[in-house]
């Protein structure tokens, strides 16, 4: 089944704006009560909101007492909205490019925002990708949001912003404006190669992560402090940041099997439904598989392209079938991840189901977002639940920068 969607034309869009501005539950006005009213809420604009990980991360970080309202979201993704509408259903996310969106939009619709997010366009920057960085034309949204960002008038400017991109994305001219853009006027912090890993995730996502704090608001408190696990930009690997990383006190490691739903292998019969990797694309490629068991400790990032590409995933085997010489070698001791030495027999593989990525994304825990439970909308393939989910972040990382982040307003309730 696919998702049917309603054409929106741009005099629908400017039409949904001016309703969700005219409602202050929804988009409150910036005006002097905009920011008084409910003041222990944060208020969130999401650029590249995505399928809304960024608020589930927020709002665990601030905790239940505190609600997250959304004042817009901005996406141009039909999946990954509908994603987002299932689990904010108050909040109707807005499609649309963020190169379209202007100053006067900022300063009239969104002005009540505490905190933007921005996750934009990582091809420019990804390794595998042309690395054309602002060169590449999937970098100009972001570009023009900095570019316009200065002419914000100071009041409709957020307390704490939080972008996120890939690791490669430290080294641009992108992330050099993006740094000077926010430098005069807020505190910022970078962190690399941040993953949750760290958190004794097993799974890999490195990420580059900015926060910015808006400097009236004080500096971030001291990062061996705050229990921070993770490295920030232009630290040493071999002195403050990998020593750090060795001394701080880490999430017992889980196996994956923590994170599984369903069983491995899962079925013999290899269906439309099924989760084994076909026989054609085991006998083709697998040398290149990433195999893991239950009780690995380590997986391989899964990307937009997960069931698609060789290189967009681990897939998972059997114990028995793993430690069988005659197919599986030791990749990596440490997380007990393996590689084939011979095509394996059918059914011995399976992909990991949609459900069970979104539980390693840190999406397996309740939140005071939206219920017990992230919800993954029925309606959408099982292809567009990879790909929205393999251009996610990792919640458990992004919750831990949050807190960061918001230290001193979780602690003194400012907003």
């Amino acid at each position: 089944p696919t998702v049917r969607w309603r054409r929106c034309d741009s005099r629908t869009r400017d039409a949904r704006l001016r309703r969700r501005s005219a409602c202050s539950a929804v988009v409150p006005r910036c005006d002097a009560s905009g920011r008084d009213a409910d003041s222990e809420a944060v208020r969130l604009l999401e650029f590249y909101s995505g399928s809304g990980m960024m608020r589930w991360a927020l709002q665990n970080a601030v905790g239940p007492r505190r609600e997250v309202i959304g004042v817009a979201a901005i996406d141009n993704s039909e999946v990954a909205n509908a994603v987002y509408s299932a689990n904010f259903p108050r909040s109707e996310p807005l499609r649309r490019n963020v190169e379209h969106i202007t100053r006067e939009q900022i300063e009239e619709n969104f002005c009540s925002a505490d905190v933007w997010t921005a996750s934009p366009p990582c091809q420019p920057y990804t390794r595998k990708g042309n690395e054309k960085h602002g060169l590449d034309p999937r970098a100009l949204s972001f570009l023009q949001l900095l570019d316009i960002f200065p002419t914000v008038k100071h009041t409709c400017k957020p307390k704490r912003v939080l972008v996120e991109n890939v690791v490669g994305f430290e080294n641009s001219a992108t992330r050099d404006a993006l740094v000077k853009t926010l430098g005069g006027e807020y505190h910022v912090e970078e962190f690399v190669r941040a993953s949750p890993r760290t958190l004794g995730v097993p799974n890999t996502r490195e990420r580059y992560y900015l926060l910015a704090k808006r400097k009236e608001l004080g500096g971030f408190p001291d990062v061996a402090t705050a229990a921070l696990p993770f490295a920030r930009f232009g630290e040493s690997e071999t002195e403050a940041g990998e020593t750090r990383l060795q001394q701080e006190p880490r999430r017992e490691a889980r196996a994956v099997g923590a994170y599984l739903r369903r069983s491995v292998p899962e079925t013999k019969k290899n269906d439309g439904a099924s989760l084994a990797v076909p026989a054609s694309a085991a006998a083709k490629y697998w040398r290149w598989f990433d195999v893991v068991t239950p009780s690995s400790l380590g997986s391989q990032c899964f990307t937009a392209g997960y069931g698609k590409t060789v290189f967009g995933g681990s897939v998972l085997a059997a114990e028995a079938f793993a430690n069988d010489p005659e197919f599986c070698e030791l990749a990596d001791a440490e997380q007990k991840r393996y590689r084939l030495v011979k095509p394996p027999p059918p059914n011995a593989l399976r992909y990991f189901a949609p459900e069970e990525i979104a539980a390693l994304h840190g999406l397996e825990s309740a939140s005071a977002a939206s219920g017990p439970k992230f919800a993954l909308p029925e309606n959408l393939t099982r292809r567009q639940l990879y790909f929205t989910l393999g251009n996610s972040v990792s919640v458990d990382v992004v919750q831990e920068l949050m807190r960061y982040l918001m230290e001193d307003s979780i602690g003194n309730n400012e907003h």
